[in-house]
């Protein structure tokens, strides 16, 4: 999902070759707001602008400047200019940290053949940011990303965790896999080269990932990282206990959760079982009605009849936002990466079912059909300003390439629903269908089990993604 626009264009000349981070000289502006910080991708360059074609950059903005997502290479551009680099500086002008209409009116009052321009790779900018973030609150303080659907838990040096063994890292990947399957979150090792500190980024429901944090911290401190990690855990007498394959020492007693039921939700497995496959004979109307302006009675409470379920998370991404949906069938699945578009919006739990809007779309593959759906309740949400936290798929018809969807929810009031991040584009980068047994992306279709891509593997009991 794109933050701003974009900058496009072609041409020809040959590359030049960057000089190396020890040439560069670190501006003034820079080594304040980060003044630990040894910077090991800075780049310095001339930027080139053709007359009447630009510069050959695909830009995207973010709140470190202008990400570059793609460059054409018939421009010829400094390789400083490559994918996954930050323009943090143009000109002698500073867009570290400009919002959007700020960023693109320095850019583009500065952007001409020969300009300057200062650029950092977005991982090492990114750690230092976060890092930055930590020392001003307090040592290794969690950094929450997406309405709490992305947190970063700091575990200390990269050195640290470099120093583990083979098999001790192996054991901690194992360790972590298990706390994502007990706490239904996804908890990932993340280090970057010439970063300074490591962290476990935990992606999923917000609710779930509070209530797995305690648990994780109990794991973390077991290999003497992270909040509250003591130098050596046998120095509390512990003995060692094996759970479920898990090899730990002895801990404060857990409150270990089921995968995906609530132990203060005493009717969601019943509600659960009942969940049944959509068709399109599924909507209803529930609750009493109103009188409107219009003198019509609409009900007060409407939405499908299935139970309300959230079978998404946010996934981090560099400068856009990645979702991703799961269901037991295709509907499922992309009723859910809907309901995951209006959550980035907003929290859902505010908004009530009161008003519905229904979208159609057309494609020319699977991708595009998707990318379409999502694109019309965009739109939908632009110039009607409904949000909703239910959808229903009234229509999915991949041989023809159709879909019909309807979304329960009201209108948009800042009084009543927190405003979250707006969405101003989809894209099709790393857009992905899964089925049972195919993996669908911009490359093509191949067999999903045979797939190395993000997704092989089939989320147990939801195989459609």
């Amino acid at each position: 999902l794109k933050a701003a626009s974009q900058v496009v264009a072609a041409a020809a000349v040959a590359p030049m070759a960057a000089p190396s981070p020890a040439d560069v000289c670190v501006p003034r502006w820079l080594s304040d707001r980060f003044p630990n910080e040894k910077w090991r991708t800075l780049q310095s360059c001339a930027l080139r602008v053709l007359a009447g074609k630009g510069a050959g950059l695909d830009l995207e903005a973010s709140d470190f400047g202008y990400l570059i997502e793609d460059v054409d290479s018939s421009f010829g551009q400094h390789a400083a200019l490559r994918p996954g680099a930050v323009i943090i500086e143009i000109g002698g002008e500073v867009l570290l940290g400009l919002d959007e209409d700020s960023l693109e009116d320095s850019f583009g009052s500065h952007f001409r053949n020969g300009v300057q321009v200062l650029t950092l790779d977005a991982d090492e900018l990114r750690s230092a940011v976060a890092a930055d973030q930590c020392e001003e609150e307090g040592p290794l303080q969690d950094v929450v990303l997406e309405h709490g659907s992305v947190v970063h838990v700091h575990l200390g040096p990269a050195a640290s965790l470099n120093a583990f063994s083979a098999n001790k890292r192996q054991e901690l990947v194992s360790d972590l896999a298990t706390f994502s399957e007990k706490a239904s979150v996804r908890a990932e090792l993340y280090t970057a080269d010439g970063v300074a500190s490591a962290s476990v980024v935990l992606t999923g429901v917000p609710d779930d990932i509070v209530q797995g944090r305690e648990e994780l911290d109990r794991l973390l401190k077991h290999y003497g990282l992270g909040p509250g990690a003591v130098a050596a855990a046998a120095a509390e007498g512990a003995e060692t206990l094996e759970i479920e394959g898990m090899k730990m020492q002895s801990l404060p007693a857990r409150n270990r959760r089921r995968r995906k039921a609530r132990e203060d939700d005493e009717d969601f497995e019943e509600r659960s079982e009942k969940r049944h496959v959509h068709n399109d004979t599924t909507s209803a109307y529930t609750g009493s009605v109103e009188e409107i302006h219009s003198g019509e009675k609409v009900p007060t409470e409407i939405g499908p009849c299935s139970a309300e379920v959230r079978q998404w998370e946010f996934m981090d991404h560099t400068a856009d936002v990645i979702l991703h949906s799961w269901g037991c069938d295709m509907k499922e699945a992309w009723e859910q990466v809907c309901v995951c578009f209006f959550a980035y919006m907003t929290e859902l739990e505010k908004v009530e079912l009161k008003a519905t809007v229904e979208v159609e779309a057309n494609g020319h593959d699977i991708l595009d059909l998707l990318y379409h759906l999502l694109d019309e309740f965009l739109f939908s949400f632009g110039s009607e300003y409904i949000i909703c936290r239910r959808i229903e798929l009234l229509e999915l018809d991949t041989e023809n390439l159709r879909v019909r969807a309807r979304g329960y929810g009201e209108r948009f009031d800042l009084a009543k629903h927190p405003q979250g991040t707006e969405i101003k584009a989809i894209t099709m980068h790393q857009m992905k269908v899964l089925t049972p047994e195919t993996l669908t992306s911009e490359e093509g279709t191949v067999p999903r089990k045979e797939s190395d891509k993000e997704g092989g593997t089939i989320r147990e009991g939801f195989p459609y993604e």
